[in-house]
């Protein structure tokens, strides 16, 4: 059963006809978009009303909008929270930490791994978490995807493009207002960003590897690719100027 982010009146439906049939409710607490207020707050209440387990799936916005996990920066508790590589700058590692007397339940399950001795993806997360504290990585990321943000918006009035910027500055992407051709466009935008040596798509998660001199020279690439794209939507020939497929778009929920 799911429901739809920012409606907790779905949520409500589920647990008025399943009640404590429910044993945990999964979700992001936040990707490219802050909650509503009193959103999580309302989804936490709902759980605790039905006895079900409140877990948040951190594994791509953990550490990024705060150090410790999201669920600081959003000021609502899980029962447990899950995060991976990005703690450990992209080596394989996951944690999983929580309540201690929902993480009890561990202790009567069975629980093997083939990994249980290899060290490198721990030893790279206690490294990685000591740089990002340094170094105040969330700070950081928010200065260099706002700085993304804004030259994202300057060269689409540059270049007569309707584009629009969404997410926070952590986890930003922005689309192109040209109806049906946007997956067209946007392949088309890699294809131009590629010949200029930059593996890039309209989606940005920035890092403590992005300096604003990174950045100034992907905008003066992305300048000319703005340039071509305009081009091809007023020529009508996106599709005639890609040398392979338009690109797939991407993961779709199944449920």
């Amino acid at each position: 059963m799911t429901f739809t982010f920012q409606r907790d009146d779905e949520l409500d439906a589920i647990a008025a006809q399943h009640g404590r049939e429910i044993a945990a409710i999964v979700m992001e607490p936040v990707r490219f978009d802050l909650p509503r207020p009193g959103f999580l707050e309302k989804v936490r209440a709902v759980a605790d009303r039905i006895g079900a387990v409140l877990i948040f799936d951190e594994i791509t916005s953990g550490w990024r909008h705060h150090f410790g996990g999201a669920h600081l920066f959003l000021g609502v508790c899980p029962d447990i929270a899950v995060c991976a590589k990005s703690m450990s700058n992209g080596y394989p590692m996951g944690a999983v930490f929580g309540r201690r007397e929902v993480m009890q339940a561990a202790q009567t399950s069975f629980i093997s791994s083939t990994y249980w001795t290899e060290a490198i993806g721990p030893t790279a997360a206690l490294a990685t978490i000591r740089k990002m504290k340094a170094v105040d990585l969330p700070a950081h990321v928010r200065r260099v995807g706002e700085q993304i943000q804004e030259g994202w918006r300057r060269l689409g009035a540059r270049h007569g493009l309707r584009v629009t910027v969404q997410g926070l500055p952590a986890l930003t992407h922005f689309t192109i207002d040209c109806g049906e051709k946007f997956q067209a466009v946007r392949t088309l935008l890699t294809q131009c960003m590629l010949d200029r040596g930059y593996l890039a798509t309209n989606t940005c998660y920035p890092t403590l590897a992005l300096t604003a001199s990174v950045v100034e020279g992907y905008l003066a690439a992305l300048d000319e690719a703005f340039a071509i794209v305009r081009q091809a939507l007023e020529a009508d020939d996106v599709e005639r100027r890609l040398r392979g497929p338009v690109a797939h778009s991407g993961f779709r929920r199944l449920t």
